[in-house]
């Protein structure tokens, strides 16, 4: 019964008969109602709201979504708009529009390699002071602050463990960086938030370890979440609450141009729907959330704009490839089958408003040798996909497809709109039945972590803006989303060790062109689609940016008056 009412549901999207909102009141699921305005923010606060110089931004910040602004632990997405602000790489991505242009920023120059590409030189921009103490930065903070990230045992450390041996001083303005392996990638992957400098000394004098066993005796978190900062950035953290407000300041030493802001305010609203209420009252400047049904509400109002851009985040069907786990998915014909049953155009075109791409990998649009393959990508075909099921040998199959149940994918889609979609395409397979079963989330994760799930619904932002941060946990036997689904392929895992050691770009173009083919040929990872981030924000807002990595790039951003 359940799956005739999503069956119908799904055709009256086609048909156009049935807005989007109306669609999660058809099905049942779970929605938050938008609370009233009234009482949230006092009218001293809407009216600071006219002041050029602070910006208000809205995010959901409780529940996990902002935890720190610690560079050995932040892993959390959103928090990266505040935390390259107050804390500064090597080398930064100042365009949202243009994700592959690395530039230095802490750093005067690209790295020096040696001729066995195994060492790194790097000399460091002179005069730059850290927040409140005044020290002058030098190799010393680096070192310390990149052995803290390695022996704090955060989320972000494996981005040292991986990559990197060692990190000496060689004189205060010069680095030294012995590498595991030769590293083409090394300036993206030091765009990074976690490979930020602190001030050693006073990082020391209010808990901060670096040596190994950091893990069990580093407080330095506390102190910097009690709204201390150490760092060299633009804006200092003045006020760190998550169930209120976290407040960046001006840092009037800031060794570069001045920032916009005297103040920059995130502000914790969970619902979009509030969000955008207080974008019109005047009471909020941005949000980095909007329903898609409202988008039409923001085009239409003369004091409110869309700020939009390119993400490098995607929205993705995992298949297990083994036999116990994935059954009938372990034939490649039969996964080739479901990328050619799926009705792309109506996922981005309708559900998506056309605010998306679609990349033929998990390599994202953007990156290198993706638009190479771009043509490659899997088309809808019902014909094709019944002639590759029938070729599978596998017969009638029921596939039971999970994910977060009440998530939303990249982009504000609801994945419960999805999986119903998703299932009304693919049982067009002749003796294919999909059986939805929503899970909580946190259980869908772990279960998913151990490669415990047939056919599953996920996500997927860079860790660092390279083809690599996504080829090799998506193609290499030993890759984080690989092994989820025991996925090997011997011609991926050389490519993959050619490809992050090739310093030639053609070269490696080449590399990772391969490996992409090879992955849209046994497509255990099928790409939905790569979003837009969209974001709603007052018109008196300008220079702000989504950003592929940064999430929203404040650095240059101001207010009109």
């Amino acid at each position: 019964m359940a799956e005739q009412h999503w069956a119908e549901t799904i055709r009256a999207i086609e048909g156009r008969k049935l807005h989007r909102r109306r669609v999660l009141q058809a099905g049942a699921l779970v929605a938050s109602a938008i609370p009233t305005v009234g009482g949230l923010l006092g009218p001293a606060r809407a009216a600071a709201q006219s002041d050029p110089r602070q910006l208000v931004v809205l995010d959901n910040i409780q529940g996990g979504n902002w935890l720190y602004l610690d560079p050995a632990k932040i892993y959390e997405i959103n928090p990266q708009s505040a935390m390259q602000l107050v804390y500064e790489c090597l080398y930064h991505i100042p365009s949202g529009a243009d994700i592959g242009q690395v530039e230095p920023l802490l750093a005067q120059d690209f790295p020096a390699f040696s001729d066995d590409g195994l060492t790194a030189t790097v000399k460091l921009k002179p005069g730059v002071t850290f927040h409140t103490t005044g020290n002058e930065m030098t190799a010393d903070d680096w070192v310390w602050s990149w052995n803290r990230l390695k022996n704090v045992l955060g989320n972000p450390s494996f981005l040292f463990t991986d990559f990197i041996e060692s990190v000496t001083a060689v004189d205060p303005e010069t680095l030294e960086i012995k590498l595991l392996l030769e590293n083409a990638a090394l300036p993206a992957i030091l765009t990074s938030t976690p490979f930020s400098v602190v001030d050693s000394v006073a990082a020391q004098e209010n808990g901060g370890v670096a040596e190994e066993g950091a893990d069990a005796s580093d407080t330095l978190t506390d102190w910097l979440n009690a709204g201390n900062s150490i760092g060299t950035g633009p804006y200092t953290l003045s006020q760190w609450d998550i169930s209120g407000e976290i407040i960046i300041e001006a840092n009037a030493d800031y060794w570069g141009d001045a920032p916009g802001f005297d103040r920059i305010i995130f502000r914790n609203v969970a619902d979009a729907g509030t969000q955008l209420q207080l974008l019109e009252t005047g009471e909020a400047d941005l949000a980095f959330a909007i329903d898609p049904d409202r988008i039409g509400q923001v085009e239409s109002n003369p004091g409110l704009q869309l700020i939009e851009g390119p993400s490098l985040a995607h929205e993705y069907l995992a298949m297990h490839t083994g036999e116990d786990v994935g059954g009938p998915l372990a034939v490649k014909e039969a996964r080739q089958a479901i990328a050619h049953a799926i009705d792309y155009a109506g996922i981005i075109d309708g559900l998506m408003g056309g605010r998306a791409v679609r990349p033929a990998t998990p390599v994202t649009l953007g990156l290198l040798g993706a638009a190479e393959v771009e043509d490659m990508a899997y088309q809808t075909d019902i014909a094709r996909a019944n002639e590759l099921w029938a070729a599978s040998g596998n017969g009638p199959s029921e596939l039971t497809l999970t994910w977060g149940a009440g998530q939303t994918a990249p982009g504000g889609l609801n994945r419960d709109i999805l999986a119903a979609k998703l299932q009304e395409d693919i049982q067009q397979i002749d003796g294919v039945t999909v059986a939805l079963n929503p899970m909580d989330p946190t259980q869908r994760l772990q279960e998913y972590r151990e490669a415990k799930l047939q056919f599953t619904m996920s996500d997927w932002t860079p860790d660092y803006a390279d083809a690599h941060s996504y080829a090799d946990p998506f193609g290499g036997s030993a890759g984080a989303a690989s092994k989820r689904v025991a996925f090997s392929n011997e011609e991926i895992d050389r490519l993959l060790a050619e490809g992050i050691g090739e310093l030639d770009e053609a070269a490696r173009l080449e590399d990772y062109v391969r490996i992409q083919e090879i992955m849209v040929d046994e497509v255990a990872f099928l790409v939905e689609f790569q979003p837009n981030y969209v974001m709603p924000a007052a018109a008196s807002v300008q220079g702000a940016q989504p950003h592929g990595t940064y999430i929203l790039q404040l650095r240059y951003a101001s207010k009109e008056a």
